[in-house]
């Protein structure tokens, strides 16, 4: 097979988390493509009930537009002393599409008064593979506690990790240098899982 002649669609819109996937498919003999790179495409609506019901609409929903096949993910923040709010609702938390600083700034505060030892959260993710006839899935998660302070920096796209601190490491998960995030990249051990399976079912 021809290098770079086959396709795989990530179902994203966020550039950072495009980057990410890219960087973590480089070493497959594949294409590598977001919906960005679309001009018309229709919004996949989320109306799971979790990450994993989420994930398989939008893989399921991509494919059916694109005939790509699709690597899909849900994830988010969950916070035990909320019930594991903000869940499915992490970007829509306060009601509305917020932005990043808006999500950190409503985290702290619904968190306030709580303290150090009952603010252990995760970021959980379920990822999905889908081609039309094969579904694949795997989940993982990231531990830690949520900080008292509002960061002083923010990735973009990614406000939970401003705010999420890791003590393994003693470091806010967005401050992690290359080789620490790596270690504890979710998104990077579910991968390591799907990627053979994703191979054999594509025959790359």
């Amino acid at each position: 097979m021809n290098s770079k002649t086959r396709k795989i669609l990530i179902a994203t819109t966020n550039p950072g988390k495009t980057r990410e996937y890219k960087e973590l498919l480089a070493d497959l003999d594949l294409e590598i493509v977001a919906l960005n790179d679309f001009k018309d495409f229709k919004i996949v609506e989320e109306t799971g009930s979790d990450f994993e019901q989420n994930a398989v609409l939008k893989a399921k929903g991509y494919f059916s537009q694109f005939h790509i096949p699709c690597l899909a993910d849900d994830g988010g923040l969950m916070i035990d002393a909320l019930d594991n709010a903000p869940g499915v609702k992490s970007h829509r938390w306060p009601g509305y599409e917020a932005s990043d600083k808006e999500l950190a700034q409503y985290a702290l505060k619904k968190l306030t008064g709580i303290p150090k030892e009952q603010r252990t959260a995760c970021l959980a993710a379920w990822v999905v593979f889908y081609d039309g006839q094969n579904l694949l899935l795997e989940s993982g998660e990231i531990n830690g506690y949520i900080t008292e302070k509002f960061p002083h920096r923010m990735e973009k796209g990614f406000p939970w990790r401003s705010i999420l601190f890791i003590s393994r490491f003693n470091k806010l998960y967005q401050d992690l240098n290359e080789e620490e995030h790596a270690v504890i990249n979710h998104r990077r051990k579910i991968l390591e899982k799907l990627k053979p399976r994703i191979k054999q079912v594509l025959m790359i």
